[in-house]
């Protein structure tokens, strides 16, 4: 990776290192063009990843920072991303605490023994579980000293109502009805667990904002399942109180709710700097909903599964509307999900052509 020169735009924006350009976006000051990072940009797509994982199992993967930076310097050596994520998994919460977290093939994550008492949630230390975390912002800490300080690096962790979906169903579910129902069979458990979490989460992103994290991601995987009443009763709360407590250490966070389109006006009120977006809701109706934030995505996985030329033209669909906000004013370019492992690399190699064309 190397240093790009600067030089003034057509709109005499001066070009901007990359890690300025993502700081630029989330702090809505000019652009010369988006920034660009993808969902799960270092993974099953990519050769790299495929060989350190013939060798290492998944969890020896997200507990070595040697290793981590390994496969999440991949796709930045390979395509030039304006942003690297660190690579780990929202489930190391649920693991450290002391959660039997293993995956099954294809189907998603497994727990043992779901949380279904309130008494279970004595055993839960913040302290002791931030100690026992240690190794995720160890390994931010390593991914920054191998991208120096050019390029711009998130951290991340999971909402804490799809940590506690997760933890409810014992499994990765389309429906999670099971954690759904105990929402109202069980809502003073259901609040006290997602506050805790929020707690945990608070501890956890700052201490990798700490080790050179320049923004984190909440992933609400699964906040989409809930209808806006239930959202803002239980999910929100708790975000908000992690945005609060960031914000007040001038922290930056970005909130991904996947197919939340229905909840965007309630994300409208998350404290979060930026919003990701899900691929089916139309760039230009978001930006209209959500004038104040940043605004990240949102093209369809599935498109890097087509061709190039599909690619290029979807791109430059996206970057038009992106660009109708008053020059890319407060937009990230991604995608509306993580990438999918069939991604072809001529695709993603697409992609980053034009958005690096755009001015």
């Amino acid at each position: 990776m190397t240093k790009r020169p600067g030089k003034l735009g057509t709109l005499g924006v001066m070009k901007l290192s990359p890690r300025l350009r993502l700081l630029h976006a989330l702090e809505g000051k000019p652009l010369d063009r988006p920034p660009l990072w993808l969902m799960r940009q270092a993974g099953r797509y990519l050769p790299g990843y495929q060989s350190i994982r013939a060798q290492h199992s998944f969890w020896e993967l997200c507990h070595s920072p040697q290793l981590c930076t390994q496969a999440a310097m991949e796709p930045m050596e390979r395509f030039g991303f304006d942003a690297a994520i660190v690579f780990s998994d929202i489930l190391v919460i649920p693991q450290a605490l002391g959660m039997q977290v293993h995956f099954d093939g294809h189907e998603g994550p497994k727990m043992a023994q779901p949380l279904r008492e309130a008494s279970q949630l004595q055993t839960w230390n913040a302290a002791k579980l931030l100690e026992a975390l240690s190794f995720v912002p160890e390994a931010v800490r390593h991914l920054r000293g191998a991208l120096g300080e050019e390029y711009g690096l998130l951290g991340f962790g999971g909402a804490p109502w799809t940590l506690l979906a997760y933890m409810l169903e014992g499994h990765a579910d389309k429906n999670f009805a099971v954690a759904r129902a105990m929402l109202h069979t069980q809502p003073e458990f259901a609040h006290r667990a997602m506050d805790m979490l929020a707690d945990i989460l608070i501890g956890y992103l700052e201490a990798q904002c700490a080790a050179g994290a320049d923004v984190v991601q909440l992933f609400d995987s699964w906040g989409g399942l809930l209808g806006a009443e239930d959202y803002a009763r239980f999910a929100l709360p708790p975000i908000q109180k992690i945005a609060k407590a960031l914000r007040a250490n001038n922290r930056r966070l970005l909130l991904f709710v996947r197919d939340g389109q229905h909840l965007l006006p309630l994300l409208a009120e998350c404290g979060c700097h930026g919003i990701s977006l899900d691929w089916r809701i139309p760039f230009h109706q978001a930006a209209t909903q959500l004038p104040q934030h940043c605004l990240q995505g949102n093209l369809d996985p599935a498109l890097l599964l087509s061709t190039p030329s599909v690619v290029r033209e979807e791109t430059r669909k996206l970057l038009a509307a992106m660009k109708a906000r008053n020059h890319y004013h407060r937009c990230i370019f991604n995608l509306g999900h993580g990438i999918f492992p069939q991604t072809k690399t001529e695709c993603v190699s697409a992609l980053c052509e034009e958005v690096a064309l755009a001015d």
